[in-house]
C-alpha cells in the first residue's frame, strides 16, 4: 500500500492513503511497516530549511494510526418479554511506533536524503470490537448479533522536536 503526504497538522506531519501521488518520495508498506519518506516531503511539510532538517533529522519518530469503524447491533429482551434492538458505532484505534533510520546521500557528506522505515516497534489499541453472541460492553443483556466493519482510516505520522 502506497502512503502519500498530505499535510501538516498539529505539528505533526501526516501522510494518508490515495491511489495518486503528490509526493512522490513517500512509499508505505502498511502491513510490515516499512518504506521510505523522502527529506523533501517531510522538509516542506513542517516548513523547515535544509539547515533545519539537517539539525533535527535524527530526533524525528514516525507512527502508524488505523481507525476503523464498526456497526454494532445488539439485541435484548426487557423485563415485560419484549425484544430491543439497536446499533452503535465502535471506532477501534490501533497506533504503531515505526522504526526509522535517517538516510544520507553518498555524494554529500552527512546530506539527508530520507527517512528508511524499518519496520513496527510497539503496537497500542484504543477500543474494543465485540464478537457476534458477546455481550455488548457496558450493556448488561444486550446481546451482540451483528459486527460489520464500515469503515477504515489510516494515517503516518512523523513528529519532530520544538523549533522555537
Amino acid at each position: 500500500m502506497k502512503k502519500v503526504l498530505t499535510g501538516l497538522a498539529a505539528g505533526a506531519l501526516a501522510l494518508s492513503v490515495f491511489s495518486s501521488s503528490a509526493f512522490a518520495a513517500v512509499t508505505f508498506d502498511s502491513s510490515t511497516g516499512t518504506g521510505f519518506v523522502g527529506k523533501g516531503d517531510v522538509q516542506t511539510a513542517l516548513g523547515l530549511n535544509n539547515a533545519q532538517m539537517q539539525a533535527i533529522a535524527n530526533d524525528l519518530t514516525f507512527t502508524f494510526e488505523t481507525v476503523e469503524s464498526y456497526e454494532i447491533t445488539v439485541e435484548w429482551t426487557t423485563g415485560e418479554g419484549k425484544k430491543g434492538e439497536t446499533t452503535h458505532t465502535v471506532d477501534h484505534t490501533r497506533t504503531s511506533n515505526v522504526a526509522g533510520s535517517v538516510d544520507y546521500g553518498a555524494r554529500k557528506a552527512n546530506q539527508v536524503n530520507g527517512f528508511n522505515l524499518n519496520g513496527f516497534k510497539t503496537v497500542s489499541s484504543e477500543g474494543i470490537i465485540p464478537e457476534v453472541n458477546s455481550q455488548f460492553p457496558g450493556n448488561s443483556g444486550h446481546v451482540v448479533t451483528k459486527v460489520e466493519l464500515v469503515s477504515s482510516t489510516s494515517t503516518l505520522y512523523v513528529k519532530g522536536v520544538s523549533l522555537q
